[in-house]
């Protein structure tokens, strides 16, 4: 039997572990912070008043129910797998996570999830929840001025890359419709191949900078009325170079798009184009579309050095090029929406000379 100074010292130490406990069950409930304790199995055993203001139930009401009728149901495989981090040995985790009200909304909250041992064996886990909704507003808000901001600078960079290549088409000595005209060509030859219609609006938007090279040509090779020499037919090649790095570096896709279309306007089908001689389908989609729009344009409009030639003539040269100079299947799509249903695709396979008439390239500058 225990002496009375036994007793004593027992009856002290009891005291005193009451006394604690009420202090921290003070402490816990004087707390912002939700916190929130349950068993082994999840289910709740304690619930502060922080608790009750955040998710809205009062404690006689959750007690006794499982954690995961705070959480929307597409997180509850999420809790699931935290708690049995935690109860693995990951003393301690905190995520950025939602939580559901009790009247059905959502709230943004970070929790912090650890467990409760006692002798070495897991008697539940301890759960602190803070509402972050304002911080997940803010940041959104952030994103969203960014996302704006990042918008606004494209479409600067976009509009004033435009202009730089209305001002080639007028050094040219074309009106500034051309460009336009090409992409409207391009975008409707897009749609009859079925191309996805979010490319085709990109082909919209991008193909009036096909040419924005040409504002580094000098005048001398750009305005010649004459056949260009050697070396001047270098230079004007250069075009599609020079335009593809005037819009290279930006992260829009308009714009990774008209670098793609400045730098492979030219190349041909059979490979004989420029700059880097691609062939077939080597070639991007939205340069050979532009290629076959440009072509068709220039020949069915007034330039400073030829007149124009009628659409049937135009289109009969570039049936011609059909498989040498251009993609069939682009040709064959613009022979379609002139009303000529019926295409005639003389592919021949890529990087191979073509024979015969096939194989000369549209006369003149009509091509270039």
């Amino acid at each position: 039997m225990l002496t009375a100074s036994e007793m004593a010292q027992v009856d002290r130490e009891r005291r005193e572990a009451a006394a604690r406990g009420l202090h921290l069950a003070a402490l816990v409930n004087a707390s912002n912070d939700a916190i929130i304790s349950a068993d082994a199995n999840g289910m709740i055993t304690t619930w502060n008043r922080a608790a009750e203001k955040l998710y809205g139930y009062p404690e006689e009401e959750i007690i006794g129910r499982s954690m995961a009728v705070l959480c929307p149901p597409a997180r509850r495989g999420e809790l699931a797998r935290l708690l049995r981090a935690v109860a693995a040995g990951d003393v301690r985790i905190e995520v950025e996570t939602q939580r559901l009200h009790m009247d059905g909304s959502l709230l943004d909250v970070s929790v912090t999830d650890s467990r409760i041992m006692e002798a070495g064996s897991l008697l539940g886990f301890c759960a602190v929840a803070h509402d972050i909704s304002e911080r997940v507003r803010s940041r959104d808000r952030l994103e969203e001025q960014v996302r704006e901001g990042t918008h606004d600078l494209v479409r600067s960079r976009a509009e004033t890359l435009r202009s730089l290549a209305l001002a080639a088409e007028y050094r040219d000595g074309d009106t500034a419709m051309h460009t336009e005209r090409v992409a409207a060509s391009a975008a409707r030859i897009a749609a009859e191949l079925g191309l996805p219609s979010t490319l085709v609006d990109l082909i919209g938007e991008a193909a009036p900078l096909h040419d924005v090279g040409k504002i580094g040509i000098p005048d001398s090779i750009l305005l010649k009325r004459g056949t260009l020499t050697t070396a001047e037919s270098e230079t004007m090649r250069q075009h599609t170079i020079l335009g593809s790095r005037i819009l290279a570096g930006s992260d829009g896709e308009v714009l990774r798009l008209a670098e793609q279309i400045a730098l492979t306007h030219h190349e041909h089908w059979d490979g004989n184009g420029y700059p880097a001689g691609l062939a077939g389908e080597e070639i991007p989609v939205a340069g050979r579309l532009v290629a076959v729009a440009d072509a068709f344009d220039a020949m069915t409009h007034e330039r400073t050095y030829r007149s124009a030639v009628a659409v049937e003539l135009a289109l009969a040269e570039i049936s011609r090029c059909s498989g040498s100079q251009f993609d069939p299947g682009v040709v064959a799509a613009l022979l379609r929406l002139n009303g000529h249903g019926h295409a005639r695709e003389r592919a021949a396979p890529p990087g191979a000379s073509a024979s015969g008439p096939a194989s000369r390239p549209l006369a003149g500058r009509a091509c270039g």
